[in-house]
């Protein structure tokens, strides 16, 4: 279809539209202000200003506080070999550039926003806890209903007083942000012994619910470091020397229960046998696999864990991407001996 042509307008019509134009979008004026300040009528001013717009006079920027650095997130995707990733723009470099809870109020807003765009009517999500994940993913107000959706739990719960490490609170969270039935693992995440675990394995809701997960379209998890702020180390479910132990079998990340080498490759620890959460390789298989990590410090983690397959859409902050871009060229950089362990 040919595309109308737009009329030729003389100067004083040009500064008409100008007049107009300034009027609303400069000085706060409403369309009948307006209408009564040039005389005519509202339609008519409307009219005025979709034309400004259309010749150019009017150029709307909107600045969003979600800004991502496409730059490195082209460079994460092709180095590790990621999906998709999203790096949260830090503009403000003063004393609260880094503030905790406004950073991770964003990082979380992008993932909500991403999850709202690739979850599709009749999905399967599969979510693990972590602080991010609880205040600021489910909760952001970026979600909404969609048809015939499932939320599964990934893994056991640690700490029942903390909604954050109680993995019922954020699968009901999640489940009624998108309208969607709940499949809940009634189980603590570690248990005693492994004799524990393995009846754990044979009650007939936990194989439910990790049947639920293993069919899952779409995962949301936090990574982890091995560190007092794991939230089996702040529940108590860990201790120093068990955190020492971890680390002494070379283990630098961590997702639903799972501990992963530098490399990627899983950690052989005790504690495997004692974990109550989907299997590393059902949850490596989901096609969507978003992990939720931001804070230079967990730049190690993050990059053992895309390694490892459990992640494939990483969204972080600008200077956690940066972070890993250097240990990731460094290691390439310098012999085996000198790469980061």
């Amino acid at each position: 279809m040919q595309q109308r042509r737009q009329a030729t307008l003389t100067e004083d019509d040009l500064l008409a539209l100008a007049e107009v134009a300034q009027l609303y979008y400069a000085e706060d004026f409403t369309q009948a202000q307006i209408a009564r300040r040039v005389g005519g009528s509202r339609s008519n001013v409307s009219r005025m200003l979709k034309e400004a717009r259309a010749r150019g006079l009017v150029e709307i920027r909107i600045r969003s506080p979600l800004g991502t650095v496409p730059e490195l997130q082209e460079a994460l995707r092709e180095r590790m070999g990621l999906g998709e990733c999203l790096v949260l723009a830090i503009s403000d470099r003063g004393p609260q550039a880094s503030e905790p809870d406004g950073v991770a109020r964003k990082i979380g807003a992008l993932a909500a926003r991403y999850m709202q765009e690739n979850v599709a009517d009749g999905s399967v999500v599969g979510v693990g806890w972590s602080s991010t994940v609880y205040h600021h993913v489910v909760s952001s107000g970026y979600l909404r209903e969609k048809r015939g959706v499932a939320v599964a739990q990934l893994m056991g719960s640690v700490g029942d007083s903390i909604p954050e490490l109680n993995g019922m609170h954020i699968t009901a969270r999640l489940a009624a942000a998108l309208g969607a039935n709940a499949h809940y693992l009634h189980a603590p995440m570690l248990v005693s012994d492994a004799s524990v675990r393995d009846a754990l394995m044979r009650d007939q809701g936990v194989r439910r619910t990790l049947g639920v997960a293993r069919r899952a379209d779409v995962t949301v998890v936090g990574v982890g470091a091995v560190d007092r702020e794991s939230g089996q180390y702040r529940t108590g479910y860990l201790n120093d020397a068990d955190l020492e132990y971890i680390r002494g079998r070379g283990a630098v990340g961590e997702v639903c229960g799972s501990y992963f080498l530098c490399d990627g490759s899983p950690c052989q620890v005790e504690m495997n046998q004692r974990t109550v959460a989907l299997d590393f390789e059902s949850l490596a298989g989901v096609p969507t696999r978003i992990g939720v990590s931001w804070g230079v410090k967990k730049a190690l983690a993050n990059v053992s864990v895309v390694r490892s397959g459990a992640v494939n859409v990483m969204i972080t902050d600008e200077d956690t991407a940066r972070e890993m871009l250097r240990l990731v060229d460094d290691e390439a950089a310098g012999p085996a001996a000198d790469r980061p362990a």
